[in-house]
């Protein structure tokens, strides 16, 4: 009895610690696929107070918006019970963009969900679902607005074969769309769905019939199974919207929603009956070593190939997260490329503003030297050339201007640098070259005249 009290007090605090986290936490909608999350449900988490009767479950599973043109979400999942009613599952979906009319971008999901208390017919469970990998504008990230949150509470009534299950909790994202809004910042919303156990095929499983509000609408599925192990999934999601199905502009749409899920059960339907035959034989019948030589055969075998596929799934399991890690550190090596080209090319651009500041200034020296050399002060006009060439070593009428200083101060050998410099700079300065040629003719003739005299 204290035992008891003792869990039941750390499960309410545990319960208020989650509703503080749902409370601050928001979240929008994310694509789902019915029959893809841990748990016997559509779309709505579930708990129970037995263990999970399988070792793992993997299937595939779609929901069809129209039939002319097979506009479908689809994907495929795999769930396992690890450790402690730990069950961590895995989804790999294409959903479908009802407001694109198209296939959107593949998505990876991750679902987690532990239970925390049983009693008698009652069971408690929390989660973390939709922890999803995405193309987010380019980049494969993490999208923190489809997380959600949950904590549901079950009760399962059995009579005979048959069965009754409802289940009722509250959750974040996902889980809270009938209660957010474009006005609104809620972000925790109610969820609630029942499970009926029909009996029938009970030697399969049993036939179950399910129905369930996932928080924006109502769900209707049943599930058949096929054999002991595969289990045939049918339902309509979203109810309300049945007129809008297959229609094309229309954000609110139904679904037809079909899976198979394989299911391998902790215990063969096959093994238990052998086992109930060997136990209702006579003792010296079950003592035979054929027998028990049989008997431990095919179990060693089952064993073995339990062992097989779960050793498998590992495998790729770790493959899959080592090709994330790697896909992580490419978009890192991108980023950092990136923010090189866009340090260069912030250094181009303030090189090209210092440059033109620079020619600015330097031009603004080359107009007061013309005042001062129109004024007949060569030597001011000629520190005003200087300056603007100090300023821009590449201004060509910066030189041919100080030539024409050096000209007018007699200074003929000065002058006649200054100009080649400018010509040199700009081969095309039609002025300067005549003035040299002009000069070199002038010295030409004076040569001449001074010969001849």
């Amino acid at each position: 009895m204290i035992k008891v009290k003792k869990n039941m007090k750390q499960v309410k605090w545990l319960f208020l610690l989650l509703c503080v986290v749902l409370l601050s936490h928001t979240a929008h909608a994310s694509s789902q696929v019915s029959f893809m999350k841990p748990g016997s449900m559509m779309r709505v988490p579930s708990s129970s107070v037995e263990e999970s009767p399988y070792l793992f479950r993997t299937g595939f599973a779609s929901d069809l918006y129209g039939i002319e043109d097979f506009r479908m979400s689809k994907g495929v999942f795999f769930d396992m019970d690890i450790i402690n009613s730990l069950n961590v599952g895995l989804s790999v979906i294409q959903p479908y963009d009802v407001t694109a009319m198209s296939a959107a971008d593949v998505e990876y999901g991750f679902h987690l969900t532990k239970r925390v208390m049983a009693y008698g017919d009652i069971s408690m469970a929390v989660g973390l679902w939709d922890f999803v990998l995405r193309d987010i504008d380019g980049e494969m990230q993490v999208d923190n607005q489809d997380f959600s949150i949950f904590a549901v509470i079950s009760t399962e009534k059995m009579v005979g074969e048959t069965g009754f299950n409802t289940y009722m909790g509250v959750g974040s994202g996902g889980l809270s769309r009938g209660f957010s809004s474009n006005d609104s910042t809620t972000s925790i919303g109610v969820f609630a769905g029942f499970l009926f156990r029909t009996g029938m095929m009970s030697d399969r499983g049993g036939i179950n019939l399910i129905g369930e509000f996932d928080g924006g609408g109502l769900n209707l599925g049943m599930q058949i199974p096929l054999t002991a192990e595969y289990r045939l999934n049918l339902g309509i999601s979203q109810l309300q919207w049945l007129p809008n199905f297959g229609k094309d502009n229309e954000s609110d749409l139904p679904a037809i929603s079909m899976g198979l899920t394989l299911a391998i059960p902790r215990a063969m339907p096959e093994r238990t009956a052998r086992r109930s035959r060997i136990s209702t034989v006579s003792d010296e019948d079950a003592g035979t070593p054929e027998a028990e030589t049989e008997y431990g055969a095919e179990l060693d075998s089952l064993l073995r190939e339990a062992d097989a596929t779960i050793m498998g799934l590992r495998d790729s399991l770790r493959i899959s997260v080592q090709t994330v890690d790697d896909l992580n550190n490419t978009i890192a090596q991108l980023r950092q490329q990136k923010s090189v080209l866009e340090d260069s090319l912030q250094s181009v651009k303030l090189q090209q503003h210092v440059m033109q500041q620079n020619i600015n200034l330097a031009l603004k020296h080359l107009s007061r030297s013309l005042r001062y050399f129109y004024a007949g002060d060569y030597i001011q006009a000629l520190n005003e050339v200087d300056i603007a060439i100090q300023l821009n070593p590449n201004l060509s009428l910066a030189y041919a201007r100080r030539g024409s200083i050096y000209y007018k101060m007699g200074d003929i050998q000065r002058a006649t640098i200054n100009w080649n410099l400018a010509l040199q700079i700009d081969p095309e300065y039609d002025d300067v070259r005549n003035i040299l040629k002009v000069l070199q003719e002038t010295r030409s003739r004076t040569g001449s005249f001074m010969k001849n005299n």
